[in-house]
C-alpha cells in the first residue's frame, strides 16, 4: 500500500513540473554566464513557487515549452553562447599574439576565469565570416610593444557561428552570438560541414595528394631561408600537431593552410585560411589546400622574392 504523502507527490501535475526543471537545468546552464551550480537552485526556487498551482490541476506553469524546446534542441546539436571577435580567420592549433588595449585584456581575463567561450572568425568589409574557431586564452602579459598588453590566443575547435548581434562599437568588444560545433569525428565521418556524411575515394586521393606536397613545400621553405626568424618553421608545427590522417579530409585540409598562412605569417602563400574555413564541403576544403600549397611551392621556386 502506497503512503499518502507518496501518492500526492506523485501526482501528474508534479510528475510533469520536476520533469520538466530535470529537462530545463542544462539549457539554462547554457544561456547563463554563472556557474552551472548556480542553476539547480534557481530552477528549483521557480518550480517551488509554481507547485501549489500544480497541484491545482490548473496545469499553469511559467516554464515556455516552446523556449524549452528551443534550449533542448541548441543542447543536441551543440550549440552555445559565445562572444566572437574578428581579429583573424585562424584555424585550429594556430596561436595569435595579440597586442591589444588594457579593455580586451580584461575580457581575456574574464573568458579565462569563467565558462564564457570566445570565438575567432574572419571578415569580408563588414560582414563576419560565419565559420570560425573557438579560442582559449593562454596567457596575458602587461605593456605589451605594441598596446596596452599581449594577449596570446589559441584556436581549438572549428565552429559554425550564428545569430550574431549588434556591433559594439570596436572590434575590442566583439560581440555575442551562439556558435554551433562542428564535429568533422575521426574514423572516416569526416565529411561536409556539420554533417558526418561518408568519404569517397576522390576526396581520399585529394587528401592523400597533400603529404608529399607538403614535404615539398617543408624542404623548400627551408632550404631557401624563408623563414622570418630562427626555428619558426618548427614552431608552427608544434602548434599544429602531427598532420590528420588522410581519413580526416578537413582537419587536414585545415592543417594544411595552417602551414602555408602560419601566425606569424611567412610571407610566401597566398592567404587561403578563409576559403577553406568556408568551404561547403570536404573535398572542396582540399582543393583549396591543394591550390595554397602548389601555388607557394611555384614561389618558392622561382628566382626573386615570392610576391
Amino acid at each position: 500500500m502506497t503512503h499518502p504523502l507518496v501518492e500526492r507527490w506523485m501526482s501528474p501535475a508534479r510528475i510533469r513540473v520536476a520533469l520538466l526543471a530535470v529537462m530545463l537545468a542544462p539549457a539554462l546552464a547554457y544561456d547563463l554566464p554563472a556557474p552551472a551550480r548556480l542553476v539547480p537552485r534557481r530552477v528549483t526556487a521557480r518550480v517551488s513557487a509554481r507547485m501549489g498551482a500544480a497541484d491545482s490541476g490548473s496545469g499553469e506553469t511559467d516554464l515556455n515549452m516552446g523556449v524549452l524546446a528551443s534550449r533542448i534542441e541548441r543542447l543536441r546539436s551543440g550549440e552555445a553562447a559565445v562572444r566572437v571577435f574578428d581579429f583573424d580567420a585562424m584555424v585550429p592549433g594556430q596561436r595569435l599574439a595579440l597586442p591589444c588595449p588594457s579593455s580586451f585584456a580584461d575580457i581575456c581575463r574574464d573568458v579565462a576565469s569563467s565558462a564564457q567561450i570566445m570565438c575567432m572568425v574572419g571578415r569580408h568589409r563588414l560582414n563576419l565570416h560565419s565559420h570560425g574557431v573557438e579560442v582559449t586564452v593562454e596567457s596575458i602579459s602587461e605593456k605589451g610593444s605594441d598596446g596596452d598588453a599581449m594577449v596570446i590566443l589559441q584556436a581549438r575547435r572549428f565552429c559554425q557561428v550564428l545569430d550574431v548581434g549588434e556591433d559594439q562599437g570596436s572590434r575590442w568588444a566583439g560581440r555575442t552570438a551562439r556558435a554551433r560545433w562542428v564535429d568533422f569525428g575521426g574514423d572516416g565521418g569526416d565529411g561536409e560541414v556539420g554533417r558526418a556524411d561518408g568519404t569517397g575515394t576522390p576526396t581520399l586521393e585529394l587528401s592523400a595528394a597533400l603529404e608529399p606536397l607538403v614535404q615539398q613545400w617543408i624542404a623548400l621553405v627551408r632550404s631557401t631561408g624563408s623563414e622570418r626568424a630562427p626555428g619558426q618553421l618548427e614552431g608552427v608545427l608544434s602548434d599544429l600537431g602531427p598532420m590528420p590522417a588522410i581519413s580526416r579530409p578537413n582537419a587536414r585540409a585545415l592543417w594544411v593552410v595552417g602551414l602555408i598562412n602560419p601566425l606569424p605569417a611567412l610571407g610566401v602563400a597566398l592567404e587561403v585560411r578563409p576559403a577553406a574555413l568556408m568551404a561547403a564541403t570536404a573535398e572542396e576544403r582540399l582543393k583549396v589546400a591543394e591550390f595554397g600549397i602548389r601555388d607557394s611551392i611555384k614561389r618558392l621556386s622561382s628566382s626573386g622574392a615570392p610576391f
